[in-house]
């Protein structure tokens, strides 16, 4: 029987596990039960399993056998770490389904509930396969992604320390359930947030000369910075800065003495995206000196971009076309603005970050983080069965 035909006889049992994980989604770093969950089903298989940072699922599936090539940092075999994310979004669901959400106005619109169930099962048939591979399996069940946080806390605990190669797959709405998208190179963006404060002087309307009007200078600082990504990055590289929220002011008649923004910065490469945080710190500080205000700028580190190396990528594809045709398995994807802080684990280990196909009907062809999002269900089993072959191939 093919890994991927395991896979598909292990359906059900994920089915079961998405299904629960949808039904009661949770915030990032608010995951318990979530984790109660995971830790319940690792332990009926036991698996040694443990906690990180409160909230993040780390399980172990060690060979215990030697690597008679030596081709690990030890005697003991290499070392593959596969994660899922598994937070939910702020979003009231409007599917009427029987999964539905019962967390008022929290909802899995992003996938991560099928994360957690494909790993869950990849898990299963890991350990069905013990004996065929040759040093140890580290299984993340990661928190609060769509927050930025909980890979660096993986990190920060030394769970990679002695890793050798990472892999996370991500499911992606609208592509065809059954195929995979490996890239090799840049993949998914950077992601920093910024937050500026325009302090100016608060004056009647009709008098502006009296004041120092932080609203009409926030509104020339958004302005500058969406045009400035166009003289700072090669358009054929691409880089992105957008203000998604604006706040300043009490009433028609009176100049504001202080306004808010906030937005995001996305780059694919470390060089672009130190241009793009300083050009942000630039004009917001020069536009607010020329009209007689001051701002705070505070630029948070969300997570690196995703790029997934040659050797790497080229591995996955070698397991991922054992499972289906090579037809299946696109490798010209185009590069995306949207994160991932998979991309963090980068620092430690080398990885590839997958797209997994999640579409097969209108009904699972809703954008994610939309209230309508949902999974073909069958895509666990191509999910499960990529990291199993990937794991196989790999610890060979």
């Amino acid at each position: 029987m093919s890994i991927l035909e395991e896979a598909f006889e292990l359906k059900k049992y994920m089915v079961n596990q998405r299904n629960y994980f949808h039904s009661h989604p949770e915030l990032g770093l608010q995951e318990f039960n979530t984790c109660l969950h995971i830790e319940e089903e690792l332990n009926k298989l036991g698996i040694k399993n443990y906690r990180v940072a409160g909230t993040n699922v780390i399980a172990e599936i060690d060979s215990n056998r030697q690597d008679s090539n030596n081709l690990g940092r030890n005697q003991q075999g290499r070392t593959l770490f596969l994660r899922a994310d598994i937070d939910a979004l702020p979003i009231q669901e409007k599917n009427e389904v029987p999964y539905k959400s019962q967390n008022d106005g929290i909802m899995h619109a992003c996938g991560h509930d099928g994360h957690a169930a494909y790993l869950l099962g990849a898990a299963r048939l890991i350990l069905q396969h013990k004996d065929d591979f040759s040093g140890k399996v580290i299984l993340a069940f990661q928190a609060a992604e769509e927050i930025g946080k909980g890979a660096r806390d993986i990190i920060e605990a030394g769970i990679l320390d002695d890793v050798d190669r990472t892999f996370g797959i991500h499911f992606a709405s609208g592509m065809k359930v059954g195929t995979y998208g490996i890239k090799t190179g840049p993949d998914m963006a950077s992601c920093d947030r910024f937050h500026i404060v325009i302090h100016g002087k608060a004056a009647h309307i009709t008098t502006p000369q009296n004041g120092s009007d932080s609203l009409f200078i926030g509104a020339l600082i958004t302005a500058q910075l969406q045009t400035v990504v166009s003289r700072l990055i090669s358009p054929v590289e691409g880089g992105l800065i957008g203000v998604g929220r604006f706040s300043s002011g009490t009433t028609y008649n009176i100049i504001p003495s202080e306004a808010e923004l906030e937005g995001t910065i996305r780059a694919f490469s470390s060089e672009s995206r130190q241009k793009l945080r300083e050009a942000v710190r630039t004009i917001a500080n020069n536009v607010a000196s020329e009209y007689g205000a001051t701002v705070d700028i505070n630029i948070e580190d969300i997570c690196d971009p995703c790029t997934n190396p040659a050797k790497t990528a080229s591995e996955v594809y070698n397991s991922a076309v054992k499972l289906v045709p090579q037809e299946q398995v696109i490798t010209n994807m185009d590069k995306r603005f949207g994160s991932d802080n998979f991309a963090d684990y980068s620092r430690k280990a080398p990885g590839t970050y997958v797209h997994v196909g999640s579409s097969d009907s209108a009904d699972t062809s809703a954008p994610h983080h939309n209230e309508y999002f949902d999974l073909a269900e069958v895509s666990y089993s191509y999910a499960a069965a990529l990291a199993v072959q990937y794991t196989l191939d790999y610890l060979k």
